[in-house]
């Protein structure tokens, strides 16, 4: 069978499949958003000779005929970033190649050894000096424009999440019985079962949050699935560096794991992967995983994590003289967190009237937050569209307020580092009624315009309305159902359940405290779905089969 390099009619150069001439460096720098930093390598100057990192992992024996680069410039200085050229024929060829290396190691591990080898991994991220660490802290700023510190702690925190603890409590919460990944084992029918999972996953993974890849990565390979992720330029780092640290406590289990960039929508090495993955992994926009979900045949399952909304409520209680000051420093943590990129962050904060402290000085005293959280950590920047996106959020706002409304906005004095979009819903709630009746009966479109309400532009700009009582506001979201998934809450206990419930029946599919909204526990189950469940399929033996087997046994009587 030829190589990927092979099938793609050149030789190769020699390279090392899985590293680079990675350098050790200070994690430090931040250099504007991956369009401003990405260059083709022909225009690096001839007399520079810059630092070159593989932002790729290929199992061992994949020798690419061709690679491109191209460069960012970090606070450490310009880092030349590598990965391989694949045509057609070059993935259907490699995606054969992961199979096979599943096959031989990864299906024939018992799920306790994986975990065992994804636990050692993710501890190597522990360790402040681990190597391809030190180098993730510089790029993934440089690449995304996310401040240093704030990519430092937020990753930190993240590669905690799949120590061994850790994955041992989710695999018992999720299966109940993780040994059937492994075989067949008794059911309560009375019967035998087991799990079987995909053979090869085809992934695609944004670059809005780092990280997210290795949670997917982690999920395929507990149900012995091979990976082909395809990575995003805009940040390729974290799922081409977690491959490689599983590279270093288990080589043959790491080649079932490819990850090389490619521009999104390559028909050409996109239909490949797909006919030749059992499952589909999407996340992206919801037109990306719209498209891509089109051109999965059949019922081999496809996975789609597209555009979602965080909200988050604000009970009286949490606004008493002693709880105030937390409460709305724990929401600016929400909202300044990789800017709002991640579909956890909250874009709108419902805040219930009655508290110590009224609303409106909720919006102002939140907007001092995050004038913190700016000097803290400093927001990305931005492009021209999405400062414009902001200017214009704000000008409707000025509008509604000029109006006669109880709008406001407070915003920081120089650009649009932060924006806090104030309203009343008791003021409004008629008006917003009786428009909605008339869209939906004209056109049919009021969910669109209850959605347009609770989203913002991001990049750290929140809307905060006041209400009567939270339940009130639950009540404006019937509509939204199918966009809604974390809500992060400020409430009493006493009060938990019950807004819970009120809010898993419009769609919300996670309920944290405020202040953990971007932090997602390992376990959750991501749009409501399950993590492990939704890429197996059960195998049954069914209640007297083993029974019927013993009467042929010339031993039995």
């Amino acid at each position: 069978m030829p190589t990927a390099g092979e099938a793609m009619g050149g030789s190769s150069i020699g390279d090392s499949a899985v590293g680079g001439s990675v350098m050790g460096d200070s994690a430090l720098g931040v250099n504007g958003r991956a369009d401003a930093v990405r260059a083709d390598a022909s225009q690096s100057s001839p007399l520079s000779s810059p630092v070159t990192i593989d932002v790729f992992h290929l199992p061992s024996g994949v020798e690419p005929a061709e690679y491109a680069t191209y460069d960012v410039t970090t606070a450490a200085g310009v880092r030349q970033l590598r990965y391989p050229v694949f045509n057609g024929p070059g993935i259907a060829a490699l995606a054969r190649q992961l199979t096979e290396a599943r096959a031989r190691r990864l299906a024939a591990m018992s799920v306790n050894d994986i975990l065992d080898v994804l636990a050692r991994a993710a501890e190597l991220w522990t360790d402040p000096d681990f190597e391809l660490r030190r180098h993730a802290e510089l790029l993934i700023p440089a690449i995304t424009g996310y401040q240093s510190d704030m990519v430092r702690i937020e990753l930190k925190r993240y590669m905690r999440q799949f120590r061994r603890r850790e994955l041992l409590r989710f695999l018992d919460a999720e299966i109940g019985q993780p040994a059937m990944l492994d075989g067949f084992r008794p059911n309560k029918a009375g019967g035998y079962s087991r799990y079987v999972g995909p053979r090869l996953t085809y992934q695609v993974f944004s670059s809005n949050v780092p990280g997210i890849p290795v949670w997917s990565m982690v999920m395929t390979l507990l149900v012995k699935g091979a990976i082909l992720g395809k990575s995003s330029f805009s940040e390729p780092v974290m799922p081409a560096f977690f491959a490689r640290s599983i590279a270093m406590i288990d080589p043959e289990l790491a080649d079932a794991i490819a990850v090389v960039p490619w521009k999104g929508g390559s028909q050409e090495l996109e239909d490949p992967a797909i006919d030749a993955a059992d499952a589909v992994i999407v996340y992206g926009s919801s037109t990306t995983t719209k498209l891509i979900a089109g051109k999965v045949a059949g019922a081999k399952p496809c996975l789609g994590y597209g555009a979602k909304i965080g909200l988050a409520f604000i009970g009286r209680e949490a606004l008493r003289p002693d709880t105030y000051a937390d409460t709305v420093h724990r929401a600016a943590v929400d909202i300044a967190t990789y800017d709002q990129q991640s579909c956890l962050a909250p874009q709108t904060i419902f805040v219930e009237t009655g508290g110590a402290l009224a609303p409106r000085e909720v919006a102002q005293l939140l907007g001092g937050e995050l004038e913190g959280q700016q000097r803290k950590y400093p927001r990305a920047v931005l492009s021209d569209a999405e400062n414009m996106a902001i200017q214009r959020a704000r000008t409707n706002t000025e509008m509604q307020a000029l109006m006669g409304g109880s709008d406001a906005v407070i915003a920081s004095r120089n650009g649009t580092a932060w924006t806090v979009l104030y309203r009343e819903l008791e003021a409004d709630a008629g008006v917003a009624g009786a428009v909605e009746t008339a869209v939906v009966a004209a056109t049919g479109r009021g969910a669109a315009e209850t959605l347009t309400s609770l989203m913002s532009p991001l990049n750290r700009t929140i809307n905060v309305v006041a209400v009567p009582d939270l339940m009130d506001a639950v009540g404006q979201l019937t509509n939204c159902r199918g966009w809604l998934q974390s809500c992060g809450v400020a409430v009493d206990s006493s009060r938990l359940f019950g807004l819970a419930d009120a809010l898993a029946q419009v769609g919300v599919d996670r309920v944290c405290p405020l202040g953990e909204m971007d932090r997602a526990k390992s376990g959750w189950h991501h749009d409501g779905g399950f993590n492990l469940i939704d890429l197996l399929r059960a195998v049954d033996i069914e209640r007297g089969s083993d029974t019927y087997s013993d009467s042929f046994d010339l031993d039995m009587e």
